[in-house]
C-alpha cells in the first residue's frame, strides 16, 4: 500500500486503513433533489402550456368528437401534446390496428405540429377512441388537462432516476474536484472520450482506450489523470466484477503514461472487504467520500 495512506489517515497498516474504508461506506448517495427533477418539469409543463388549456374544453364535452375535431384542425399546435396525455414522449408511434386480424395491420401516428386532411383529423378521433383517451376526457373527473399533465410529467421522471443515481456521485464530487483542480493548476473535464485529449490537446492515445469516455480527467501539461466514481449499492453487478473492471482500467491507462483514481461507495461494499483489499492491492489509489472530505483525494493529487 501507498505509504501516503498510512500517514495522512495516521493509521499503521494496510489492514487498518481497509477497515477504516469499510467502517465509513454510507448506504446512499441521494439527496433531497434525487426524486423529481422540479425544474425540468415546470419547463415541459409551460412549453405547452395554451395548447394543454386548450383540451380543458373537452373535459365532459357533450359532442366529443365533434369538438375535437374542431381543435385538431383550428389549432395543430396542440397535436404534439397528445403523446404526453399518455405519459409518451415519442412524436412517432406505430401501433398495430387489430392484435386478432391476421396480417397485423399497422398504423403510423405523426404528431408532429402540422395542418391535418380530414382523413388524418378521422385518424386521431380513432386514436382518442380506441387508446382510451375520450373516456378519460369524458369520465375521468379530470378538472385541469395542465394538473393532469404536471402528474404525467412527474410519473415521466421517475424513469430518469435511474440515470440520477448513476451520475449522483459525479454530482456529489465534482464540485470538490473543480476546486482541488483549480488549487492545484489542472484543467479538469467531464465526460469526455480519451480521444479528445488527442483532438483538443494533441495528446497520445492508444486506440484501446480512444473511445473510453472518463468521468473526470484532469490535466496538467502532459500530465493525466483519470478520475473514475460510482456507487455500489448491492444490485445489479458483483463486486468482483466491478473491481476486476477498474483494475484493467488502471492496466491500461498505465501504458498510456495516465495515472488512475477510483472514488467508490455504497452499502453493496458492506461485507466485502476481500474484494475491498484487492483494490487496495491492485489499484493504486482507491478511495471512498469519506476518505475524499478528509482531504486525501486532494493530496493524492497533490503528490502524483
Amino acid at each position: 500500500m501507498n505509504k501516503l495512506y498510512l500517514d495522512f489517515l495516521n493509521l499503521n497498516d494496510q489492514e487498518s486503513v481497509i477497515e477504516k474504508f469499510h467502517e465509513t461506506i454510507i448506504d446512499t448517495n441521494r439527496s433531497y433533489d434525487f426524486f423529481t427533477d422540479w425544474s425540468k418539469i415546470k419547463k415541459h409543463i409551460n412549453k405547452f402550456k395554451i395548447e394543454l388549456n386548450i383540451f380543458n374544453s373537452l373535459i365532459w364535452s357533450k359532442e366529443f368528437e365533434k369538438d375535437l375535431k374542431k381543435i385538431l384542425k383550428d389549432y395543430p399546435q396542440v397535436i404534439p401534446v397528445i403523446p404526453l396525455l399518455l405519459a409518451i414522449r415519442e412524436k412517432n408511434l406505430k401501433i398495430i390496428k387489430d392484435l386478432n386480424s391476421g396480417d397485423f395491420c399497422i398504423v403510423n401516428y405523426d404528431f408532429n405540429a402540422r395542418t391535418l386532411s380530414d382523413k388524418e383529423i378521422e385518424d386521431l378521433v380513432e386514436f382518442f377512441n380506441k387508446t382510451g383517451l375520450k373516456k378519460f376526457f369524458l369520465e375521468m373527473g379530470a378538472k385541469s388537462i395542465q394538473d393532469y399533465a404536471i402528474g404525467v410529467e412527474v410519473g415521466l421522471d421517475t424513469h430518469a432516476r435511474k440515470n440520477r443515481s448513476g451520475r449522483a456521485m459525479e454530482i456529489l464530487l465534482k464540485p470538490i474536484i473543480e476546486n482541488i483542480s483549480n488549487k492545484l493548476g489542472y484543467k479538469p473535464l467531464f465526460q469526455k472520450k480519451f480521444g479528445y485529449l488527442e483532438d483538443k490537446y494533441k495528446i497520445r492515445v492508444n486506440p484501446s482506450i480512444k473511445n473510453r469516455k472518463a468521468d473526470f480527467i484532469l490535466i496538467k501539461n502532459n500530465k493525466i489523470i483519470n478520475i473514475e466514481v460510482n456507487f455500489f449499492s448491492g444490485t445489479g453487478s458483483k463486486p468482483q466484477e466491478i473491481v476486476d473492471s477498474y483494475i484493467e482500467r488502471q492496466n491500461e491507462l498505465k501504458e498510456n503514461g495516465f495515472k488512475f483514481i477510483w472514488i467508490t461507495d455504497g452499502e453493496g461494499w458492506k461485507g466485502q472487504k476481500n474484494q475491498i483489499h484487492k483494490g487496495f492491492d491492485k489499484i493504486d489509489y482507491l478511495l471512498n467520500i469519506h476518505f475524499v472530505r478528509l482531504g486525501l483525494l486532494e493530496e493524492i493529487i497533490c503528490r502524483i
